[in-house]
């Protein structure tokens, strides 16, 4: 048999029971605080959270009222003060000295500012005649260079094209806009007005009458004894010959001379009405008959 043993609790003191009550306490204080701060988040979150359902029915329970939503406030920017502008005082130039105007007869004066070739501006096809006879036909086409040998004061253009000799209008050519290119800032030009019968006048009585035939010999030998002093032209088949002898021994063209006497010539049978617009000429020595030198011109617009 075990002995019986008895056993007997030893009583708590006081100062433990103490001790047990604080920490308890203070244990009930700090649940007491966290709730109260909870508490505390959950109302002032539902006190201001307008859009959550939550929210809305944790105010409705507790009667809390419901949040003001303000609206935006649009924030007006005060405009910057703005300075006056100051224009400047405009600048006046002066007006430019108007160009001096030259005129198409000064022009030919003045060799030197003659263009040495030009452009033909239209087309031209056109029948060959002289002394009543065709001779085919001649074609030039727009753009062919001319090359210049002489200008006229009544706006005429003497020079060649493909080795023939022609009159020209100065409107028939780029004459005008190359002058206004080349002297632009030197000269303006005067408008020129082209007058083939700047000299002349139709004739009364016409070629192929007795008074025409007589008037147009006469003016014709007028012309040849105030430049020739020589009226010994004869009108042939295909060519005018001209015997001349020149009283001074100077230099002579003979050629140039030949197709003056053939410009004349197209010129006066144009004022008399006729249908020539070529003519060729030679000039014989009046002793030997030798051909001292011969041309031609081919006047389109005749």
């Amino acid at each position: 048999m075990w002995p019986k043993h008895r056993y007997q609790l030893a009583p708590v003191s006081a100062k433990k029971k103490n001790k047990f009550q604080r920490v308890a306490a203070i244990e009930t204080i700090l649940v007491l605080l966290v709730m109260a701060s909870l508490i505390s988040l959950v109302y002032v979150w539902a006190s201001r959270d307008a859009s959550s359902p939550l929210a809305e029915s944790i105010r409705d329970l507790f009667g809390i009222p419901d949040p003001v939503v303000s609206e935006p406030v649009e924030v007006v920017e005060e405009p910057l003060p703005v300075e006056p502008v100051i224009e400047p005082e405009p600048v006046i130039e002066p007006e430019p000295a108007p160009l001096p105007v030259m005129t198409m007869a000064e022009f030919c004066k003045r060799r030197p500012l003659w263009p040495s070739g030009l452009v033909l501006t239209m087309t031209k096809r056109l029948a060959v005649r002289y002394n009543g006879t065709e001779y085919g036909h001649m074609e030039f086409s727009e753009g062919m260079p001319i090359k210049v040998d002489a200008l006229r004061p009544n706006g005429e253009v003497l020079g060649w094209i493909g080795g023939n000799y022609l009159s020209l209008s100065v409107h028939e050519t780029d004459f005008v806009s190359w002058f206004e290119q080349s002297y632009a800032d030197r000269f303006e030009l005067e408008p020129v007005v082209f007058d083939d019968l700047r000299r002349f006048n139709r004739a009364r009585y016409p070629l192929g009458t007795e008074r025409g035939d007589t008037d147009f010999w006469s003016e014709m030998r007028i012309w040849c004894y105030q430049n020739y002093e020589s009226v010994a032209l004869e009108v042939a088949q295909d060519t005018l010959i001209f015997r001349w002898s020149p009283r001074e021994e100077v230099p002579i063209n003979y050629e140039v001379e030949a197709r003056e006497i053939a410009r004349q010539y197209l010129t006066l049978v144009h004022k008399f009405g006729g249908a020539c617009n070529y003519a060729a000429c030679e000039i014989r020595d009046p002793v030997s008959d030798a051909v001292l030198g011969s041309s031609s011109v081919f006047i389109p617009r005749y």
